[in-house]
């Protein structure tokens, strides 16, 4: 029994729109909060205007300052859950850049499962970066001293060919052998 296959479109529109459902969910919930917000200071104007019988002019600035506030803090809260967790990882990246293969980059329990992976991801990426660079540095050492070796020996009076050809064949296997790995 062969498997119904999801069309290529409706896979596509489910990956494009819905793929962040958590983020969405935030950004729904901050809504709901404003217009809560929104209709808890109508509501405590109306009982205002109500016990002293006219809107007054302070009335719409305490309207303009509530509203104002809710702003503020939803904005703090939506850059502090979601921003910040960028401009951390922004950081550790730039220590990592700057030769700290060994760092790698945190994850915080309130963190969103999007932002999760990515760190999983790039973490290893950077041990798989720190094991290539490792292995690099140890094929370069290698180089280096085979030919000294080599040089060594061509300086020689009457060197052997067939030492020096040896030799070179095994550096090229070595590197050969290392770009296959990488």
């Amino acid at each position: 029994m062969q498997k119904e296959e999801t069309p290529k479109f409706t896979r596509s529109f489910k990956q494009r729109y819905f793929a962040a459902r958590d983020l969405q969910f935030s950004v729904a919930l901050l809504v709901v909060l404003a217009l809560l917000g929104g209709i808890f200071l109508q509501t405590f104007s109306s009982a205002l205007i109500s016990r002293y019988g006219s809107s007054t002019p302070l009335l719409g600035i305490f309207l303009i300052i509530g509203y104002f506030l809710i702003v503020v803090l939803i904005a703090v809260f939506f850059t502090h859950r979601l921003v910040g967790p960028f401009k951390r990882l922004e950081y550790e990246m730039k220590l990592i850049a700057a030769g700290e293969l060994a760092k790698r980059l945190s994850i915080r329990s309130q963190d969103d499962l999007h932002i999760r992976n990515f760190v999983k991801h790039t973490n290893n990426f950077i041990s798989k970066f720190e094991e290539m660079s490792k292995e690099y540095n140890r094929l370069n050492s290698t180089v280096v001293k085979k030919m000294d070796e080599i040089n060594a020996e061509l300086s020689k009076k009457d060197f052997d060919c067939e030492r020096v050809k040896s030799e070179i064949s095994a550096l090229q296997k070595e590197i050969r052998e290392f770009r296959e790995k990488w």
